[in-house]
């Protein structure tokens, strides 16, 4: 089944420039190479892509967070057996001709096609694999060295629609059925009856970041003002990340890191430490919402700040 890509594959990496003279495909066109299915059976509203990233005019998966970004996509389906994927190459412009960008971009595809079923996910689950070439660049308008970034791959995961649990209804999806959350209606947390926390600030982070940044300053010199002007307020700072940002250790990693930059920014503001109650790390384990869409998918990689009385 997927001999014909490995026949690219092999000629592309022995000699790329074959492909400039002998070959009648158009790169412009976005080929499929897809043994399977097509996506069209996948419900639009339910994915989720991460974008793999490669050197400069490389094929190669080189770097330990590109790996453990595609480890994270992994573990996904593999806990998840009804997830499907589909992968896409592309090339940025400057890597070659629009031949070799296209050929380039189909090795990228290729090359994390390979790793996902050299992990086990039947290929039976990949719905499509398709090389984009240098058509579809994603940054635009930024300088040279930040354009390569058009060096990717992406994985696009497709979720099936929620199902029913044992004919019993949960409307809002946070894992809590109707007749035992208390908060039918409204996303919450399942050691809490099904309702959300309240008297929370959410410090929103980069989706595999930690790193504070220029809204994430904002939201904290504000809960500063507010701890000013009310001495009797406590805090705890609690870390989370959401589950397409890695394998478990990775989101355990993450949430303990956003926690300490959250309370390292705070105590840096002359905040003193005893109005700190406590710093958690609840990982991928508290998801702020049903990551319907990639906004949503996005909030869910935060700190929030849960405000006490004394």
């Amino acid at each position: 089944m997927l001999k014909p890509h490995w026949l690219v594959f092999i000629l592309l990496i022995s000699s790329p420039s074959v492909f400039a003279g002998k070959l009648s495909l158009n790169p412009e066109q976005n080929v499929s190479f897809t043994s399977i299915n097509t996506v069209d059976a996948v419900s639009q509203n339910n994915k989720d892509t991460t974008v793999i990233r490669f050197d400069y005019k490389q094929s190669a998966l080189f770097y330990a967070f590109t790996l453990a970004a595609l480890d994270s996509v992994v573990d996904i389906l593999l806990k998840n057996k009804a997830v499907t994927l589909s992968i896409d190459g592309y090339a940025y412009k400057d890597e070659g001709s629009d031949t070799i960008c296209y050929y380039l971009s189909l090795n990228r595809a290729l090359f994390v096609q390979t790793y996902v079923l050299g992990r086990g996910i039947d290929s039976s689950r990949i719905v499509s694999l398709k090389a984009y070439g240098n058509t579809r660049q994603r940054y635009k308008n930024i300088d040279k060295g930040g354009l390569t970034v058009n060096c990717r791959a992406e994985i696009l995961l497709n979720y099936p629609p929620s199902l029913k649990r044992s004919g019993l209804m949960d409307r809002d999806e946070d894992g809590v059925v109707d007749n035992e959350d208390k908060c039918p209606d409204v996303f919450g947390y399942t050691d809490n009856g099904g309702c959300p926390n309240k008297d929370v600030v959410i410090v929103p982070f980069e989706r595999q970041q930690s790193a504070l940044f220029v809204s994430t300053y904002k939201v904290l010199d504000s809960v500063m003002a507010v701890l000013r002007e009310n001495p009797a307020y406590r805090i705890t700072i609690e870390g989370h990340a959401y589950q397409t940002e890695g394998i478990k250790a990775v989101c355990d990693r993450l949430a303990t890191e956003r926690a300490d930059m959250v309370k390292q920014y705070l105590v840096s503001r002359q905040l003193s430490a005893y109005r700190i109650n406590s710093v958690k790390n609840y990982g991928s384990r508290r998801p702020l919402n049903a990551g319907k869409t990639p906004r949503d998918i996005a909030a869910n990689s935060r700190t929030e700040i849960v405000f006490t009385k004394e």
